[in-house]
């Protein structure tokens, strides 16, 4: 494989999709296309990197808000690579169950020299100025309702993958927008890669940023939003950022409105892809039905993770790529 025009990575850490140029961009979704293929015929894709470049790289994955999909995509990814992954995640096992912040948390971890480190939290006041200034290299894992880059590429790769282009593709996001990183991320990748975006969510969920999302269609029907959509991307309620109380609807009033069920499938097109992020809330977002439709494409999303996160890794440590 070429290893040329991937391109520089324009900061130091990859914090949000804007970190990545075009180059990058088309680099890591070939990337992630050559590795598939290659452990699909190989069963491993370890003998397409210089094993000399990975020898002791270490990669730190510091995950404070729960994850199954990122965390385990990551560490293996790391260990398909031949990098050794080093995961702290239980915090109830770290000092931060003793009260110590995740700034100092952070600031030790930086102190051991990892190559990368890989992180999922919630908000905290100066986090951009804080991991900018990191001496080792961070990749957003999840960081509050602001962005998640990885993931956002995950879903542009299986766009690609199971619609054979991003461009045109009118994709549509059904759910929790206020809340979703995943939406955030995807807003400005998807556009950037020439995909058109539509939204159908309650007012209650709908993004504060009106200006970042002013060019996105706005439908108040799903069915109709649905009939236009060549890809749908269901969002899960995040009950843990927002009381449900206070958001004016109850959740059955919401599943009535905007779950995905066998009658909205019936009106999807044939050829469509159905997306979800993870972890899906069944019965309430999205329904048996749908999740076994042959549109569903959310456990190759899954799979599809392990493959960009190599290839991410790949760019951020500048690694060599070569053909078996």
């Amino acid at each position: 494989m070429n290893n040329n025009n991937r391109g520089d990575v324009k900061n130091l850490s990859l914090l949000g999709i804007d970190d990545l140029s075009q180059e990058n961009l088309h680099f890591l979704l070939k990337t992630a296309a050559f590795f598939k293929k290659e452990f699909y015929k190989e069963g491993r894709i370890i003998h397409c990197i210089n094993h000399e470049q990975t020898r002791g790289l270490v990669v730190q994955l510091l995950f404070a808000e729960p994850s199954t999909r990122t965390r385990a995509s990551f560490e293996v990814a790391c260990g398909k690579l031949g990098i050794a992954a080093t995961s702290l995640w239980n915090l109830h096992f770290s000092s931060m169950a003793k009260g110590e912040t995740l700034e100092d948390t952070l600031q030790c971890l930086i102190a051991l020299k990892p190559n990368i480190i890989v992180l999922r939290c919630g908000e905290f006041k100066g986090a951009e100025s804080f991991l900018r200034s990191s001496p080792v290299p961070v990749i957003n894992a999840g960081l509050g309702a602001k962005e998640h880059p990885t993931q956002a590429l995950v879903d542009a790769f299986t766009i690609q993958e199971k619609r054979g282009k991003v461009e045109g593709e009118k994709v549509l996001i059904v759910g929790d927008v206020l809340h979703s990183r995943v939406a955030n991320s995807n807003l400005k990748l998807l556009t950037r890669l020439g995909a058109k975006l539509g939204m159908c969510t309650p007012e209650e969920l709908s993004p504060v940023d009106k200006q970042a999302w002013k060019d996105v269609v706005r439908f108040e029907s799903l069915e109709t939003g649905i009939k236009w959509a060549d890809v749908i991307m269901c969002l899960r309620v995040q009950r843990e950022r927002h009381s449900l109380r206070n958001i004016g609807f109850s959740m059955a009033e919401y599943r009535d409105k905007y779950r995905i069920g066998q009658e909205e499938m019936e009106i999807f097109r044939s050829d469509g892809v159905l997306l979800h992020p993870g972890p899906a809330v069944r019965g309430v977002e999205i329904a048996n039905q749908a999740l076994n439709d042959p549109r569903c494409h959310i456990v190759n999303q899954v799979e599809n993770g392990s493959h960009v996160r190599s290839a991410i890794i790949t760019l951020m440590l500048n690694l060599e790529i070569k053909s078996q």
